[in-house]
This record gives C-alpha cells, structure tokens and sequence, in this order.
C-alpha cells in the first residue's frame, strides 16, 4: 500500500510539478526532458515490481518507453536529434503520463493519497508539445516528407528511430486540429487510423492484451468526427467513426453522417487555412524558399565564381591564405574555410549555454522583442573581449575581409532545436530608429558554423538560388548594404529547418561606421538593382 501511496504521488507531481517552456527551441535542455522520463521509468518500475498484479496493463508501455530509453543511452545526442523522437519525448511525458496517473487513481480511490516529495524533475510545457508538433509539419512542408514514412521514423529515406504507435498519430491529429491546422490534422489522423487497423487485424491472440482505444480516447475520436463532420471532411470523420464504431458497437451517437453529398460549408477553404500560417507562408516568395531548401533549385551560372586561395588583408597570409569560395559577386557571398577548430568550438558553445534564451524578433515599442514561430531557436550574446578566442575571431574576420570589426554587435551564439529555422529576412535594419545613428546599421554578416548539421540547417538566399550547408568551423560572409549604404534587398536569407541533428552558429554583424576605406562608394548609386526584391510577392 505504501508503495501504491508513492506511484500515486509521483503522477501528482505531473500536475503540481514546474513547467519550463522553450524546449523546443533549442536542443540544449532537452536531455533534462529525456533523465526526467529516465527518472519516471526507474521509479515506476520499482513499483511495478511490488504491485505487478494490479499494474499489469501498464507493462506493454512500459517496455516501449524502455525501448526509447535503451536505444537513447547508445547515442543520446543522435538520439535528441531526431524530431520524431523528441516529439514523442515531449507527447510523453506531457499526456501520457497523466494518463497512467488516472489509471493509478482509479485502482486507488478508496484509499487517501498525498504527495509531499520534491524529485525537482523537468517537464515540458503546452507551448512545447505544440512547438513540437509544429516542427514535425514544418518539416513535413518544407522537405516534402510522406506522412506514413515520418510516422515511421524515416526521414528523407533513412531510419533514424522506432514507429511512432497509432496513439502518437492520433495525439499529433488531435493537437494539430485545436490548433487549427486541418489539412494536417486530416493526414495524421488518417495515418493513426490507418496503424490502428493493421495492429487489430495483425493481433494474434484473443487473450494477448490490449491495446485498443481506451474510453477516453474513444470519446476524442468521436468529438473529432463530428468536428471534422462540422468542416465538410466527410471522409476522414467517416473513417474516425467507423473505428469507434468497431471497438464500441452499443456506443449510441447523438449526430449522423447524413449525405456526403452535402455542400461543405462556404468558408471551407479560409477555414482550413492553418491557425498558425500568415499570408507570408502562403505566398510564390515562401514557396520559393523552400524549393531552395530541399535544393529544388540552383544559382545560374551568370557569374565567373571561384575557389581560391585568398591572401586577405595581413602579411602572414602570404604563408597561410585562406580558403576562399565564391557563392556570388553581386551582392557578394562567399565561405572562408576551417576558420575555426573543433577546440575553440567547444570553448564558445560551453561559454553559450548557460545563457541560451528564446531567440526573439521584431522590435516593439518600448524597445521590446517577442517570441515568435518565424524563428525557432535559443541564443546567447557574448562580448568579444571576455576570452581570447572571440578576440581571435574578429582578427581573423578583419584579416580575411579588410573590414573595421571595431563596431560590432556582441557575437551571438544560436543552437536550432526541433525543426528549429529562422525565416526569410534581411539582418540590416529597416528602421533607423533601431541601431545607433554613431554606428550605422549592418554593413555585413559572418555566420560562423560551429556544428555539423545531418539534414536540413543549410542558410538559403531564395532571390540568390544559393543554399550553404553548415560545415564545422566554416564562416559564411556577405554584404547586407550596397556600397552607397543603401539596403541590399537581394540578401533575404532564412535558416532552414533543420531535419536531423543540431545546428549552432555565430553570428558576427558588422555596422558600417569607419569602411569608408575599407569599402568605399562608386560615383554613382547602386542599389537600384536591388529595389524589386524590397516588396513580397
């Protein structure tokens, strides 16, 4: 009973416990979400081992969980990595575990419970299931993925983990349907129901356990019918009933399918229109730049680029040049190669992480930033000064591109979670008001790669058709101003999702002030060549 007094108290914490948001955002954290499972799986299975009788139904989950578990301590950072896995992580201990807790209460509801013990565990908020969710369809958009194949744990063709089981489906479905997305939630609920009747007509004993739709999920798929019903997806709202149908047959319904000839309703099309999109998504520059990203298109070849050993701007590179590649001369786009080592990488991401945040967008008034899907990531800013290898990193930068590096912005240290990306957009400021008139706004932009990325993470340049892969210790350079100062709109670039792995960068911004000699004017103005690319079409 003492036992069965503590498995009750450690469900309770899922409900009283803290929840710390943001995991999502960045692949820092989220192994403090896998030892809190880890943590869960070892007590509740000690007390399994005492109560195995009355807990026996709970077995079956258990062992998968294990399974996740075993597969993890082999490679956890492969493992965290993979944003199927990280989904059903968070899904997990977010619903899941509250269910086994009803469960517990259940076998338990004559008896007084209370808990009183801290485990100061971690767990996952709504914002982050959702933000999850949202990464495994943003991957799904941007890299084409089929749904039965993610499901599955393939994604682009290779087996990174374990099935998604059909609840995992119909969970996704139903978050992405509260969410509003129902072109989404049609093909996961679809795909659960699809898993669900291979797993029912693949049982091979009557006496095996089961593990069918539990009564509350039942009544889910059934409110989700009718909704779906509501909208005019006959189809899928027919499939979802007919599984109810087949696991309660005396289950009686207040609503009918009626004629599936009916008229949908006249709004259908605004109304399936994704809770979380924007007439940017929607829009030929947005689709574009996810052609770049799956590498659907390429960069003409207009312009005479090369690779090449460059000398920069100190003698000592006569003796050492640096490895130089050319992605455009006008506006100007180029990689410096092994600009850092693996060593110094380690530094600047130990120095990062115990400052990581939410990375925020768009200035309000008042000077403030806000959280935001457009970009998904945490980031830290670090000065130059504090250690010697930031200090060696502007040298390097100055010496390579012949740029003052005396105004800079504070190096800002980014890693990219679960599907983490940055949209389309330009790193010059539009509003003067937004950078110190002493200063001037963003001359130029170095990223510096400090990660390898598996699959997707490549930072895309749609009006350019360029895409660059990250590559450890690699910098990425441009010009975001014309010479005359003006704002180059031809350099909008967006990190792309990343699909498999982690990225982290560094990103340098360089302000104009003190480059006159550096990189000086033309007679006349030359941005004109550029305006077009300022409106979205």
């Amino acid at each position: 009973m003492r036992g069965l007094t503590l498995l009750v108290g450690l469900f309770s914490l899922l409900a009283q416990g803290s929840l710390a948001s943001d995991y999502f955002s960045s692949i820092t954290g989220l192994e403090d979400l896998l030892h809190t499972e880890q943590y869960l799986t070892r007590e509740l299975r000690s007390k399994v081992n005492t109560i195995k009788t009355a807990l026996q139904h709970l077995e079956s989950e258990l062992s998968s969980i294990e399974k996740e578990h075993t597969m993890a301590a082999s490679d956890t950072e492969n493992y965290l990595t993979n944003p199927v896995n990280v989904y059903r992580l968070m899904k997990r201990l977010h619903t899941d575990w509250s269910l086994m807790e009803g469960r517990v209460q259940l076998m338990a509801e004559e008896m007084n419970f209370n808990a009183t013990r801290e485990y100061g565990l971690s767990y996952p908020s709504q914002e982050d299931v959702e933000g999850s969710a949202l990464a495994l369809v943003r991957l799904q958009s941007t890299y084409k993925l089929d749904v039965a194949q993610v499901a599955q744990g393939i994604l682009n063709g290779v087996k990174y983990g374990s099935d998604m089981s059909w609840q995992d489906c119909f969970e996704l479905g139903q978050q992405l349907f509260e969410m509003e997305d129902y072109n989404n939630t049609k093909v996961w609920l679809r795909e659960s129901m699809e898993r669900l009747r291979r797993q029912t007509s693949h049982a091979s004993s009557p006496l095996a356990p089961t593990s069918g739709p539990s009564t509350v999920t039942l009544n889910k798929m059934e409110a989700t019918a009718k909704s779906l019903f509501q909208l005019g997806d006959f189809d899928t709202a027919f499939e979802l009933s007919q599984r109810v149908l087949q696991f309660d047959p005396k289950r009686i319904r207040n609503w009918h399918l009626g004629d599936k000839g009916t008229a949908p309703r006249e709004d259908i099309e605004d109304v399936y229109l994704p809770k979380h999109s924007d007439s940017y998504s929607l829009s030929q520059e947005f689709a574009k730049y996810e052609k770049v990203c799956r590498g659907e298109v390429h960069p003409i070849a207009r312009q005479e680029l090369r690779c090449r050993y460059s000398r920069g701007n100190h003698p000592y590179r006569f003796l050492a040049p640096l490895k130089l590649e050319e992605h455009s001369l006008d506006p100007y786009v180029a990689t410096f190669h092994d600009m850092l080592n693996p060593r110094k990488i380690s530094q600047l991401r130990e120095m990062a992480v115990p400052r990581m945040h939410r990375s925020t967008v768009n200035p309000l008034p008042g000077g403030q930033l806000k959280k935001s899907a457009f970009r998904v990531s945490k980031n830290a800013w670090l000065a130059y000064e504090s250690h010697p290898t930031m200090v060696g990193m502007l040298r390097d930068l100055k010496d390579a591109t012949g740029l003052d590096t005396t105004f800079c912005e504070q190096l800002q240290v980014a890693n990219y979670g679960v599907g983490g990306h940055y949209e389309p957009h330009w790193d010059f400021f539009r509003d003067p008001n937004h950078y110190p008139a002493e200063e001037g706004n963003r001359i130029a932009t170095a990223i510096f790669y400090l990660s390898e990325v598996e699959q997707g993470g490549a930072t895309a340049f749609p009006f350019l058709d360029i895409a660059v892969k990250p590559q450890l210790g690699n910098v990425l350079f441009w010009y975001n101003l014309h010479r005359s100062l003006d704002k180059d709109y031809r350099t909008k670039h967006a990190g792309c999702p990343v699909l498999k792995g982690s990225k982290w960068i560094g990103n340098v911004w360089i302000h104009e002030v003190t480059q006159t000699f550096a990189r000086p004017c033309d007679v006349f103005r030359d941005h004109d060549v550029s305006l077009e690319y300022e409106i979205i079409k």
